[in-house]
C-alpha cells in the first residue's frame, strides 16, 4: 500500500534481515540431509520434524513479506489508506503468530529428538517430556486464541462483518505464557548436552565443542526475551510501524533456533572418517561389520584368520562296528563317521 510521503520504511530492512536469516536456515537444512542421508546414513526423526520446520519458517517469512508490502514499517499518518492496511495487518498478523509459535515448538521438539539420539534413558526422555509437554499445551492455546479471538475470524478485519470477539488482552496473556515456557525449555535443551556428554567417552574437546556449538541456542532465548518486550506494541494505535520490531524478533528467535539446531549435526563435514564414526555412534548408528553382525561358523575366504572373530573347525574320527555288524569281513570298512566340531578363537 502507498505512502503519502517520502519517509524511510523500516520495512525493506526487514525484509533483507529475514531473507538473509532464512537463506542462513535453508543451506544449514539441506546441508544437515546431506549428512544425515549421504555421510552418517542416519536420517531419523529429528531431521524430518526440521524441514518440516523450514518449511513453517518459509510460511512464516512470505507472510512477512506480504506485511511489508501492506506497509508495514510505515506509520498510519504515512499510508494513503491507513485504515485498511491496519486492518490486513490484523489479518496476516494473526496467520503469522500461528505460525511462529508452531515452528518454534517444532523446533525444539527436533532438538529434544537429538538429544535422545545422544543418550536415551528414562530420566532423560522423561525430563525432556517435562519441558516439552506444557509447551506443547501452551503453544496450542496460543493458536486456537489467535485463530478464533473473533468468530467468524475475518470480523477481527472487516467492520462489516458481524461477529463475536475476546478481548485483546487475551491472546497477549497467552503469548507471555507460552513464552515463559519456551524460555524454560530453551534453557534445558541448551544444558542437557553437557549433563548428557560428561560420561560419554569422546575426547574433552569435542564435549566442549559439541556444547558450544548447542549453546547458541541461547541466542534464541534471548530472541525469546525481547519479544515479551515489544508484545505491548500489539495494542498501539500506530500499529502498522509498532508491529515491525516484534515480528523481527519473533523470526529471528525461530530462525536463530533453527541455525542452532542443525549446527551441531554439521559436525562430520569437517572431521575425518574416524571421527565420523564417532559422531554417528553419538547419534544412535551402530557401525557395521560389528561382531553382533558375523554369525560364528559361515564360510570365510583365505583372509578369515587375518579377523578377530571365532571359527569352527571338524574334525572327523573313525570308530570300528565289531559289535554291530559281526558279519562284516572288512571290519575297517565299517565305520561310523562321527564328527565332533570345537571352537578355535583367533586373536
Amino acid at each position: 500500500m502507498a505512502a503519502t510521503n517520502q519517509h524511510v520504511s523500516s520495512g525493506p530492512a526487514t525484509t533483507a534481515v529475514t531473507s538473509i536469516l532464512l537463506g542462513i536456515g535453508a543451506i544449514l537444512v539441506a546441508l544437515r540431509c546431506y549428512v544425515r542421508l549421504l555421510m552418517t546414513k542416519n536420517f531419523g526423526w529429528d531431521d524430518g520434524i526440521m524441514v518440516f520446520t523450514l518449511g513453517v519458517l518459509i510460511a512464516g517469512d512470505v507472510v512477512i513479506f506480504k506485511m511489508v508490502a501492506i506497509g508495514a514499517g510505515y506509520h498510519l499518518t504515512e499510508l494513503a489508506d491507513p485504515e485498511a492496511a491496519a486492518l490486513l495487518l490484523l489479518k496476516w498478523n494473526s496467520v503469522y503468530q500461528a505460525l511462529n509459535v508452531i515452528g518454534a515448538f517444532f523446533t525444539k521438539l527436533s532438538i529434544g529428538i537429538f538429544l535422545l539420539r545422544l543418550k536415551n534413558s528414562k530420566n532423560i526422555r522423561v525430563t525432556i517430556w517435562i519441558f516439552l509437554t506444557p509447551l506443547a499445551l501452551s503453544t496450542l492455546v496460543v493458536v486456537f486464541t489467535v485463530l478464533l479471538q473473533c468468530i467468524p475470524l475475518d470480523a477481527l478485519w472487516t467492520p462489516t462483518t458481524e461477529g463475536r470477539c475476546i478481548s485483546q488482552n487475551v491472546p497477549l496473556t497467552a503469548s507471555y505464557v507460552q513464552s515463559g515456557f519456551a524460555i524454560l525449555a530453551d534453557l534445558f535443551l541448551t544444558a542437557s548436552p553437557i549433563a548428557i556428554l560428561w560420561n560419554i567417552k569422546i575426547s574433552r574437546s569435542k564435549k566442549v565443542g559439541i556444547c558450544g556449538l548447542m549453546s547458541l541456542g541461547l541466542m534464541a532465548t534471548i530472541a525469546n526475551a525481547l519479544r515479551n518486550a515489544y508484545i505491548p506494541n500489539l495494542t498501539e494505535s500506530d500499529f502498522t510501524y509498532t508491529i515491525v520490531p516484534i515480528v523481527l524478533v519473533a523470526d529471528l528467535e525461530f530462525s536463530l533456533a533453527v541455525i542452532a539446531a542443525c549446527i551441531p549435526t554439521l559436525m562430520p563435514l569437517f572431521k575425518k572418517q574416524k571421527d565420523r564414526m564417532t559422531y554417528s555412534k553419538m547419534s544412535g548408528k551402530q557401525a557395521s561389520g560389528s561382531p553382533s553382525q558375523n554369525h560364528i561358523g559361515s564360510n570365510r575366504g583365505p583372509a578369515a584368520h587375518t579377523q578377530d572373530f571365532s571359527t569352527v573347525t571338524t574334525v572327523s574320527q573313525g570308530y570300528p562296528l565289531h559289535d554291530l555288524n559281526d558279519n562284516c569281513n572288512d571290519k575297517d570298512k565299517a565305520r561310523i563317521m562321527l564328527q565332533q566340531s570345537y571352537t578355535v578363537e583367533r586373536t
